[in-house]
């Protein structure tokens, strides 16, 4: 049976740790977890956007990306996602442009998990739905010149 003294000592212990079990916390601490930091953001994310899309297009390709949001999302313990609208170069050319969600992983990647062609934007205008943010849906579909 606990003493009065061992409650209370308890319960100032469970005052004085950082709350790192709220909800915010593990936020942060998965983000932190996963986000690679300073210039091996960009650095890695451009790698693996050209690898992801040398993959799919059978060619070496050239990439840029805008984010869409500058934070990650974080649902739960899913790797945190980032958004972006990517343009794809064969040399100078254009070769494909669309919407991107990447995962961050271990600090060290990016995964590519969904992406959708501008042409499949203006075609399909709701196949953005079920894979991007409802905040982020306007500035998608007007970087793709569709209507909805």
């Amino acid at each position: 049976m606990k003493t009065a003294v061992q409650t209370a000592a308890l319960f100032l212990l469970c005052l004085l740790v950082p709350p790192l079990t709220t909800a915010q916390g593990l936020t942060n601490s998965h983000v932190e977890a996963n986000v690679p930091v300073g210039p091996d953001f960009r650095k890695f994310l451009l790698r693996d956007l050209e690898a992801y899309f040398a993959g799919v297009t059978g060619r070496r390709v050239r990439t840029e990306y805008e984010l869409l949001r500058d934070a990650p999302t974080q649902s739960g313990v899913a790797y945190p996602k980032f958004y972006a609208w990517v343009r794809l170069f064969g040399g100078e050319t254009l070769v494909d442009e669309g919407a991107v969600r990447v995962a961050a992983i271990d600090r060290l990647r990016f995964e590519v998990t969904d992406y959708v062609s501008r042409s499949r934007i203006v075609r399909e205008p709701r196949s953005v739905e079920p894979i991007f943010p409802q905040p982020l849906l306007p500035a998608i579909r007007a970087r793709a010149g569709a209507t909805q």
